[in-house]
């Protein structure tokens, strides 16, 4: 056997191809991204120079003139705001200096004096609510009655701060000072008055059937004449709706023997609901119900008696 025959198995396995590896499809694109990537790097090397700016162009550039912006100049109104505004406050509004505050005094906290004022208290109706309280005042000066609530003023003269029962607090327009009237705690207990002194109205006021009477305008007058001193001979209470917001009527509580109110045919229960067909639901108007009586030929109320609702009926000759 020569020295081929025994290579000769060598030799064939050798000849034979073997298995192709696994990323040789791939070796094409790796092999032109490099080829790119040369080319590109090559390109960009060539081509720099060309996008600097020369040095001689540099130099025989002009250089372009400094210009100035334009200062607005501003008024002095423009400049007010920061005086007129405090800007390190969320309101916007400048605090009283600590020196200021220091002297002024807060009347209001002050305890209420009697008043002096030309006003007199006539009657309070207290609500749960302060500020439906309501105070019916006779102003002396202008010789009116008015009824007024709390935070209204009184002709220029007070602002009504509190009503109490008999007691109404205000502030002074004039000196800005708590002041005070009241009524009277005898008032309360015998109308003020004893009972010879209530004006007698025997024979001035002619009944002429259950609910119908008649009155001459001359002694009409005369009974109603002194509204202070007629308010003392009874004492009347409002009667709320059941909402407690509103006012159905007013209800007698005690009628002076021999008084006008008795006169005139009412009786202790007796509740005014309202007078020719408007309801009567606040002191405003029973005020006005007064006013009215003075003024008109006839008057109806609508009275609540023993649950029924009557007709009184008044001539005025």
């Amino acid at each position: 056997m020569s020295i081929v025959d025994k290579f000769q198995p060598f030799l064939t396995r050798a000849q034979k191809p073997t298995t192709r590896p696994p990323l040789e499809k791939y070796y094409v694109f790796f092999l032109a991204i490099m080829i790119g990537y040369v080319v590109a790097d090559l390109g960009l090397l060539y081509v720099r120079p060309m996008l600097l700016p020369k040095e001689d162009q540099q130099e025989n550039q002009p250089v372009k003139p400094f210009q100035k912006s334009q200062i607005r100049s501003h008024t002095l109104t423009e400049y007010n705001v920061i005086t007129s505004r405090n800007i390190f406050n969320e309101d916007g509004k400048i605090p009283t200096a600590l020196g200021a505050q220091e002297k002024s005094t807060d009347n209001s906290e002050r305890p209420a004096v009697l008043s002096q004022l030309p006003i007199q208290l006539l009657g309070t109706i207290v609500h749960f609510n302060p500020k439906m309280s309501i105070a019916t005042i006779n102003i002396s000066s202008k010789g009116i009655s008015m009824s007024y609530k709390v935070d209204e003023e009184i002709e220029n003269l007070a602002r009504i701060t509190k009503v109490e029962r008999k007691k109404l607090t205000f502030i002074n327009l004039n000196n800005n000072m708590p002041e005070y009237i009241e009524i009277p705690d005898d008032a309360g207990m015998n109308f003020g008055l004893q009972e010879s002194s209530a004006p007698q109205s025997s024979g001035v006021i002619e009944q002429k059937g259950r609910y119908d009477f008649a009155i001459k305008r001359t002694d009409l007058n005369s009974l109603t004449q002194n509204l202070s001193q007629l308010l003392q001979q009874a004492r009347m209470e409002p009667v709320f709706s059941p909402d407690g917001i509103g006012v159905d009527g007013f209800r007698f509580v005690n009628i002076q023997q021999g008084s006008v109110f008795e006169k005139l045919g009412f009786k202790i229960g007796d509740m005014i609901r309202s007078v020719n067909g408007e309801p009567v639901n606040s002191p405003t108007k029973a005020m006005e119900m007064y006013n009215l009586l003075k003024t008109s030929n006839s008057v109806q109320l609508g009275v609540d008696r023993d649950g029924r609702e009557e007709r009184f009926n008044y001539s005025i000759q």
